[in-house]
């Protein structure tokens, strides 16, 4: 049989041969196109820009939270602060979903469409947060001073000119009123409501007995409460709907599936290089064969050796030259997602990261973790006067000056602002938190020049604790309320010095 082909081949004319031979030579190049295209599938810069939008969803999801969480606490205002990395969010959705064609199934897609789905659910929540948080809000800021105020007019004329039964009991009712709607911020329950609402009966029935202009302030106290008694349990609704829409999950899932696509595609990649490298050897011994047939195309045959050698040098080192980019910028952003650009330190949502380890620690071993949250005092003077530049080195001293005071297992962060927050283990008594507090305090204070200029600052600083399992059970966020209501305190009391938290834990009485 292939005797009778030589013939055959052999009988054919020369122009013939030729044209043969050129079908030949065009279909091996063709294959030879093919399977070079194939080894150049996904560009590694598809995914490291992939990569990159990802982790920047997942930072400004994590300041989303934040945001969420002060708006919550009365440390932020609600909106625009929530919705100002919609727009960023958004297109960073539409540059994820261009990358969707080159993954292969349907997984990454589905995860597409699930991330798309929980960012939608959490907008349309978070926008009826911003709705009802800034009632609550003032409502909370309105409440203690209006107390107060309504104190101060008992211990006056009106107090004077009203029956003293009256006035006593107003006053008790008042100081009541105080703590079970502090309580109820905490922890809104439906028997604390009632008992608040028969509370703020028994004040409404008590405003025959004064003037119209007290009456005046009992009727606002009266209506912030309520405000309260209405929006706390709606707001608390809000944020347990917030956090169930699972937007962090979402995005772990769809980088795992882009993750998952992006490997199988690289495989198949490696699978055909693997081809072209054994295509390429046959070509090799056909281009060999036909040098030794047409010795005149030995120069193009060698040309074409060189080309694919240096092709595939250029890939490897592409290939090795994008990994080292990608692991350096993926150093870079677990690093920006952990601290604060401006002083170095860990940022808020590491450092729950940590107290959740510390109390989950303290819950094994019974010990006492410590939260100091510190508010400057006279900053806002120092960037008035001097200008932000100066009052950036004013945070960055007082970061690095606190920092040097504590211990290596200590941790200090930056939460944003003038607001930092201290993080003790192991802490065994009262005296000892307080002695870190009397040196944070020294340290600041003794910030008195900055670039040149005077400047005068000092801090309140307020402290929380938490023992064993009991201080687990409460969780973080508790605690860093805690002492951010003590910080509030100590603001009242004059500022520059600390308040402890009644709810404080300590290893041994004080």
């Amino acid at each position: 049989m292939s005797g009778v082909l030589a013939r055959r081949a052999a009988s054919l004319s020369p122009r013939r041969r030729l044209l043969l031979a050129g079908a030949a030579v065009l279909v091996l190049s063709l294959l030879l196109v093919f399977l070079f295209i194939r080894t150049e599938a996904v560009d590694p810069e598809v995914r490291t820009r992939v990569t990159l939008n990802l982790r920047e969803l997942e930072k400004l999801d994590a300041e989303w939270d934040a945001n969420i969480l002060r708006a919550h606490i009365g440390r932020a205002p609600a909106d625009p602060a929530l919705t100002a990395s919609l727009p960023r969010m958004h297109d960073l959705m539409e540059r994820l979903g261009e990358a969707l064609p080159l993954t292969p199934g349907a997984e990454a897609p589905a995860a597409y469409a699930s991330l798309r789905r929980a960012l939608r659910d959490k907008e349309q929540l978070v926008t009826q947060f911003a709705r009802h948080n800034p009632p609550l809000r003032e409502a909370l800021q309105h409440v203690p001073p209006a107390v107060a105020d309504l104190k101060t007019e008992l211990s006056g004329i009106e107090g004077a000119l009203a029956p003293a039964r009256i006035v006593v009991r107003l006053d008790t009712t008042l100081n009541s009123l105080l703590t079970e709607i502090l309580r109820y911020n905490l922890a809104p329950t439906p028997a604390l409501a009632t008992h608040i609402d028969e509370i703020l009966g028994d004040v409404a029935a008590q405003q025959i007995a004064f003037s119209p202009a007290v009456v005046e302030k009992m009727d606002a106290l009266i209506k912030s409460c309520r405000v309260i008694l209405e929006k706390r349990p709606l707001e608390n609704r809000l944020e347990a709907q917030i956090a169930a829409t699972g937007l962090g999950a979402a995005l772990d899932r769809l980088g795992r599936e882009y993750d998952r696509s992006f490997d199988t595609v690289l495989l198949e990649r490696q699978r055909y290089r693997g081809y072209l490298f054994a295509y390429s050897a046959v070509l090799l011994v056909l281009l060999a064969y036909a040098g030794w047939r047409l010795r005149r195309s030995y120069r193009i045959i060698g040309e074409v050796n060189y080309r694919l050698q240096a092709a595939n040098e250029t890939l490897e080192q592409r290939v090795a030259e994008r990994t080292a980019e990608l692991e350096a910028q993926s150093r870079q952003l677990e690093r920006l997602a952990q601290h604060d650009s401006l002083t170095g330190l860990i940022n808020y949502r590491q450092l729950t990261r940590l107290l959740e380890r510390a109390l989950a620690r303290s819950d094994r071993r019974d010990s006492v973790v410590v939260v100091m949250f510190i508010d400057l005092d006279g900053f806002k003077a120092v960037n008035d006067t001097w200008g932000h530049a100066t009052g950036d080195l004013v945070l960055q001293m007082v970061a690095r000056r606190v920092q040097d005071k504590l211990r290596a297992e200590d941790a200090l962060a930056r939460l944003g602002g003038d607001e930092f927050v201290i993080m003790l283990e192991e802490v065994t008594t009262r005296e000892g938190a307080l002695r870190v507090a009397r040196l944070a305090l020294e340290q600041i204070e003794s910030i008195t020049e900055a670039d040149g200029h005077p400047v005068k600052i000092s801090a309140s600083i307020g402290i929380a604790s938490a023992r064993g399992q009991a201080g687990a059970a409460r969780g973080q966020a508790a605690l860093l309320a805690d002492a951010d209501k003590a910080m509030y305190e100590a603001k009242q009391s004059g500022k520059g010095t600390f308040v402890v938290s009644p709810q404080a834990q300590w290893l041994t009485p004080s």
